[in-house]
């Protein structure tokens, strides 16, 4: 769904697919293109979902504007509960080791030489797939290159190096750099073209594949 005031979806209760109540939206941020994959929010999970689904964690659960069927006053979504907690509980591959999903969500990232670029706070998939990691820069970051504040910016998983008590990347800061800017550039490309419409919904279409 196409979210215009992500601010208003703060506070509000969330739903899956099957009616059953998750938690509520606590949090949320910008990304990298706001067609796809749109906001991100953090949902603060009731006790008994948490317990259930998330494995007793108190971090934010994350979910992005895809993700969302509609909204009144409570946040619909087209996923079952046990569909975010099996992305959750993911084991993500890093050489011979795994490390669940969950233990990634929180820690501080750096590049190849150990500079500081930001947290890692949650992830885009397709058909159970990870496609980016979210990132968080580091505010020194967003001064030095006059990048936006609370914006998450996309690290494809074959990035990852290692992990630790940090997540450490196989590229330089000023790898990273580049590659975030060719992003901007290809969405304002995007943005420029005429956009394709669905033919059931007559709904805008927004490229998946890129990002």
């Amino acid at each position: 769904m196409k979210v215009n005031n992500p601010h208003e979806l703060v506070g509000k209760e969330v739903v899956d697919i099957n009616g059953n109540a998750i938690g509520t939206i606590d949090k949320t941020w910008n990304s990298w293109n706001q067609d796809y994959p749109g906001y991100f929010f953090g949902i603060k999970t009731y006790d008994n979902t948490r317990d259930t689904w998330f494995r007793g964690t108190c971090k934010l659960i994350p979910i992005y504007s895809d993700y969302i069927k509609h909204t009144d006053d409570r946040v619909f979504l087209n996923k079952t509960t046990e569909e975010l907690g099996r992305f959750w509980n993911k084991a993500v591959h890093f050489g011979t080791t795994t490390c669940p999903t969950d233990e990634l969500v929180e820690k501080p990232v750096y590049d190849r030489n150990h500079s500081k670029v930001g947290t890692f706070y949650t992830w885009t998939e397709s058909d159970g797939t990870y496609k980016n990691y979210g990132v968080l820069l580091d505010p020194y970051l967003c001064d030095t290159w006059k990048m936006p504040y609370n914006t998450l910016w996309p690290i494809p998983p074959d990035f990852l190096s290692t992990v630790t008590d940090t997540i450490l990347l196989d590229k330089t800061l000023d790898e990273l750099k580049g590659f975030w800017d060719q992003q901007k550039t290809t969405q304002h490309n995007q943005n420029t073209q005429q956009p394709q419409y669905d033919q059931n919904t007559q709904q805008p279409q927004y490229n998946q594949n890129t990002f």
